[in-house]
């Protein structure tokens, strides 16, 4: 999974610094931790494990092997340790949306300390989004997939731990969940404002929590704020973002924005671009060109019925069509950028129409393991002996769901819903085979695909 040398001459002329010597820096400057206790490089490579909390100290994680080998693999342009994601975008030439760039204007500690770490400590979360599932919001666990609550790894040895490395940091970042409702978050947030007030203080907020103890926190600090909201009229977002309430959230925006405005802080609009609410895709420019805002688009992979990646040929042939007619006015920076990621979303849904052919399409058990077999054998983040284990438990995961589905149409439907040949979705399948139980499993596909 390395970039061919036409890629990354297009990748390094679009990098907000231009050529760099490394393809991502994440693994120079980031650590993720997440709220499993798992640590990766970033928030978008989960499935490439450098170390876990408490088993291993941020120290030990920071200076240890596996960090050392994603290292060099990136070095070498290779995106084959669990970076699929950051890849396939970058080969759609959607520069703007990858995250890989965004670590290029970090610095790079010249003491080998890293300068950037980021946060998804708990799935503690108000509301039961559609797009969601039960790792990211505990209401989803607790009500529509029926399983126990995740066990929180992260006690206050891991904040004494971060006093070792908050005066080198430069920027943190806070996911959930909802961040204003994770305790742990505040406890984090005072050590910094503490030891360095001037770190940047990133919170990617669903705009539902702002009282007064959210205001006074926010009064001490450097904090940027990112804002997730998947549709600008009533009832689809309230039937997107289950639990939220509209005109509220609107009203928090701007109470955010005016805050960013006074303090100079960067302030962002993100959204999930999905079958049901593509069309206000341009919509989403101009609200967030009214607020000065950075737009975001996500790539939603999982669940595929909302999924743009997994539309049939007429369908995103329609949504590239629509969404190409919209012109904007581009004027300030802001204006910029935001016309900028517009159209490089558009080419990364053209990337997807390019790959309709070569879809792989799965409908049997055996279609299943078949495939996957040969998807593990080639799996260059596994030795021999790790493979072999893989594989019996797809194996024994697949016949188990086999067994209990009588109807095979029913099969079929949930294993055709998978884009097959997107690596992040193996990741998400081989994680959850490993975790979880052979029952497990099977309520899990149930509930979710």
């Amino acid at each position: 999974m390395k970039l061919s040398e036409e890629i990354k001459a297009y990748y390094n002329e679009h990098r907000p610094l231009g050529a760099m010597p490394k393809s991502c820096y994440a693994p120079f400057k980031n650590l993720y931790f997440g709220s499993d206790g798992r640590v990766t490089a970033c928030c978008f490579n989960r499935s490439y494990e450098l170390g876990s909390f408490p088993k291993n100290t941020i120290r030990e994680i920071w200076n240890g092997e596996k960090i050392k080998t994603l290292k060099e693999k990136l070095s070498e342009a290779d995106f084959s340790l669990g970076c699929s994601g950051c890849y396939q975008q970058i080969v759609a030439k959607n520069i703007d949306g990858t995250k890989a760039k965004q670590y290029d204007e970090n610095p790079l500690n010249s003491n080998n300390y890293p300068s950037v770490m980021e946060f998804e400590l708990s799935n503690l979360c108000n509301l039961e989004c559609i797009m969601c599932n039960g790792d990211y919001s505990s209401l989803i666990r607790e009500k529509r997939e029926k399983r126990p609550p995740l066990i929180n790894p992260y006690t206050d040895e891991f904040v004494k731990q971060l006093e070792e490395f908050i005066p080198h940091l430069h920027m943190v970042k806070f996911y959930g969940g909802e961040p204003f409702l994770v305790d742990i978050y505040y406890k984090i947030w005072e050590k910094i404002i503490e030891i360095k007030p001037s770190i940047i203080i990133s919170i990617q907020t669903n705009a539902t929590i702002l009282n007064q103890k959210v205001k006074r926190l926010l009064e001490k600090g450097n904090f940027h704020i990112g804002i997730s909201i998947d549709s600008l009229k009533k009832e689809k977002y309230e039937s997107i973002r289950i639990n939220a309430k509209f005109e509220r959230v609107i009203e928090n925006i701007l109470w955010f924005k005016e805050y960013t405005q006074k303090r100079n802080t960067f302030f962002g609009i993100s959204a999930c671009a999905m079958t049901n609410n593509w069309e206000e895709l341009p919509a989403f420019v101009r609200f967030s060109n009214a607020l000065n805002a950075q737009v975001y688009f996500h790539n939603l992979i999982y669940p595929s019925r909302l999924s743009l990646m997994n539309e049939d040929e007429n369908q995103l042939k329609e949504v590239i069509d629509v969404l190409t007619t919209f012109s904007f006015e581009a004027k300030t920076p802001i204006e910029i950028k935001n016309l900028n990621h517009f159209n490089d979303y558009i080419l990364q849904l053209k990337s997807y129409f390019k790959e309709i052919e070569y879809r792989v399409l799965i409908y049997t058990a055996e279609d299943f393991l078949s495939y996957y077999t040969i998807k593990i054998q080639a799996d260059n983040a596994l030795n021999e002996n790790e493979k072999n284990d893989l594989i019996s438990i797809f194996t024994e995961k697949i016949n188990y769901v086999d067994s209990k589905i009588n109807n095979k149409e029913i099969l079929k439907e949930k294993l055709s819903n998978l884009d097959h040949k997107n690596n992040m979705i193996y990741d998400m399948i081989k994680k959850y085979f490993k975790e979880l139980s052979n029952e497990e499993v099977f309520d899990l596909m149930m509930a979710r695909i």
